[in-house]
């Protein structure tokens, strides 16, 4: 079984990532960095099914041409929401990282500056065909 790419979001500024914790089959570490002045990386417990899933709305979301707004899974223990604005060509991010759940008061909130469009869905469906 070939172990899956984790997908990065952002650039050499400010990035989060998503990526395979070598642990266990459903680990998998959110690692989030701005300047490597602040950084957050903690542990997310997603199936398969969900990291597709993930994947596939992400992608859907980048091809859409607008904004969107999306969740690595609705449970509690969901680590990860991305916000996409629309800038220029591009989409810029915010991202909500809750270590702790979906706990407004234990978050980490980060702007990602613009992707291109076409380098996003490059790295998204680079990512999900590692999942198979």
């Amino acid at each position: 079984m070939t172990t899956a790419a984790g997908l990065r979001i952002g650039d050499d500024l400010a990035w989060v990532e998503l990526a395979p914790d070598q642990e266990g089959p459903d680990l998998w570490r959110v690692t989030a960095d701005w300047d490597s002045a602040f950084t957050a990386d903690f542990d997310a417990h997603l199936r398969a099914e969900e990291v597709a899933a993930f994947a596939d709305a992400l992608l859907a979301g980048v091809d859409s041409g607008g904004s969107f707004r999306l969740e690595v899974t609705a449970s509690r223990s969901n680590p990860l929401l991305l916000q996409s604005i629309l800038a220029g060509d591009g989409l810029a991010f915010l991202v909500r990282l809750t270590p702790k759940g979906h706990d407004t008061a234990v978050h980490l909130d980060l702007e990602l500056d613009p992707m291109d469009r076409a380098e996003l869905r490059g790295r998204i469906e680079e990512f999900r065909r590692s999942l198979v």
